[in-house]
């Protein structure tokens, strides 16, 4: 394994060398995990600016401890999990909920997205979004269908729960209203992806669309290409749904290119799930 080079760095203190340019973490052992602790320290903040491709197969119990206690001192963002099943997830976000929510969400947790599609579905069988996120099929037949895929790959209790606020109103086109509702597994909002909603203002259905949710997602900011979905059989760039009401008729999507639009209710698209770990 090559020296692991952080450039630009102030002083720093602990088994590391530093030549005219750059911090170079060796401490003869190529223990660059224990290094990088040491220069970010540890908890929810470490694990989210810690953000790179790490390959693992199994969880091991003392990554699971380190979410538990809060450390994160055994995970980071952009971990890419391949499970048994072959499903594949990415460890996206922690503490992303952590003091938020009602009732206030006091777990410590890691956000998980999956990788690739493997399941398409319709909001609604028409084009239209009557009752808000809440009344979406994906919401009420979709995701607890295929809940057991999750349960599989991480364990059930495992699994966490997520009080997300949801739209369940509309009004003159927009969202009218929200409440909290516990989920298991969620979709994406476009703030999470894009660090932004189309026409997000304070007092319209945008804003009802991101709250708790408002924030970009550690993953896609650090490794925007992750942005991205492809469907797991062919490979192909797939587009995705977001839980996001964006009219009387349509929802959000996240494009196969990548950004954000919206299309009715009653298209098949991809279903990319974002649940809680710990």
């Amino acid at each position: 394994m090559s020296d692991l080079r952080i450039s630009d760095l102030a002083q720093i203190s602990g088994p590391v060398k530093r030549d005219a340019e750059n911090v170079i973490l060796d401490d003869g052992t190529n223990n660059h995990r224990a290094l990088l602790k040491q220069l970010f320290g540890s908890g929810s903040g470490a694990a989210n600016r810690l953000a790179f491709r790490e390959e693992i197969t199994e969880i091991t119990d003392e990554m699971w401890a380190s979410i538990a206690d809060g450390t994160f001192d055994k995970v980071h963002v952009g971990m890419h999990y391949t499970a048994a099943s072959g499903r594949k997830y990415w460890f996206a976000d922690a503490d992303y909920y952590f003091g938020k929510s009602s009732p206030e969400q006091t777990s410590h947790h890691m956000l998980v997205v999956e990788d690739e599609i493997s399941h398409t579905a319709q909001h609604q069988t028409t084009n239209v979004t009557t009752g808000g996120a809440t009344a979406s099929l994906i919401y009420t037949n979709t995701l607890p269908g295929i809940q057991s895929e999750l349960n599989a790959d991480f364990g059930e209790s495992h699994i966490l729960t997520q009080s997300l606020y949801l739209t369940n109103a509309i009004s003159n086109n927009v969202a009218s209203g929200g409440a909290y509702i516990d989920k298991k597994a969620a979709l994406l909002n476009i703030c999470q992806v894009m660090g932004h909603g189309p026409g997000y203002t304070e007092g319209t259905g945008q804003y009802l669309n991101a709250l708790l949710r408002e924030r970009q997602l550690s993953l896609f900011q650090a490794m925007p290409e992750t942005i991205v979905a492809r469907d797991k059989t062919t490979q192909e760039r797939q587009w995705y749904w977001c839980d996001d009401v964006i009219s009387g008729s349509a929802f959000g999507h996240v494009t196969r290119d990548g950004y954000a639009s919206s299309t009715g209710a009653s298209y098949a698209g991809g279903v990319r799930r974002a649940f809680l770990i710990g």
